[in-house]
């Protein structure tokens, strides 16, 4: 009996000295980060801040506010995001629109993408069509892509049957 309970005094006294501190009752919880990962929101979501990524192919997404980085992996869809840090379309025969956003690279094939306002442009895939009002550069490593903008950006061409129009 002596044993059991000098046992049952040990694991309570153990069991205290590795219990978290208590927080008083109250103490604010920690705010939640800002950023994180969207992943194949519902159309209609809030960047806020976050990266966004599309993988589900046939996607209709329209995003409201400023997202960070924004990946599309998926096929045959359409993405209306405001604003972007950068934007990467990796998928085929996507239709991206955008009013302003960073950087954006082009790795997949026959997609469509209409922005306002772009930092540099870079196309490494095939059959890609890119409209722009302002553009700062455009650089290409694919073929037979094409890009329609309102300025007359710098373009250095590594790539075959490409155009600025």
């Amino acid at each position: 009996m002596a044993h059991r309970i000098c046992c049952a005094a040990m694991t309570l006294l153990l069991t205290a000295c590795n219990a978290a501190p208590s927080t008083p009752a109250d103490a604010a919880p920690a705010p939640a980060a800002a950023t994180g990962v969207l992943t194949d929101p519902a159309s209609g979501a809030r960047c806020d801040g976050q990266d966004l990524l599309v993988t589900r192919a046939q996607s209709r997404l329209v995003i409201e506010g400023e997202c960070g980085d924004v990946t599309i992996t998926a096929t045959e869809g359409s993405l209306n995001v405001e604003r972007a840090r950068s934007l990467e379309v990796r998928g085929d025969r996507f239709t991206v629109l955008n009013a302003r956003v960073g950087e954006v690279h082009v790795s997949g094939n026959d997609n469509i993408l209409n922005l306002t306002d772009s930092g540099p442009v870079r196309i490494d895939g095939r059959g890609n069509t890119v409209l722009g009002t302002s553009i700062e550069r455009v650089g290409f490593g694919g073929k037979d892509n094409t890009v329609n903008a309102s300025n007359e950006p710098p373009v250095e061409d590594a790539g075959t049957g490409n155009r600025v129009i």
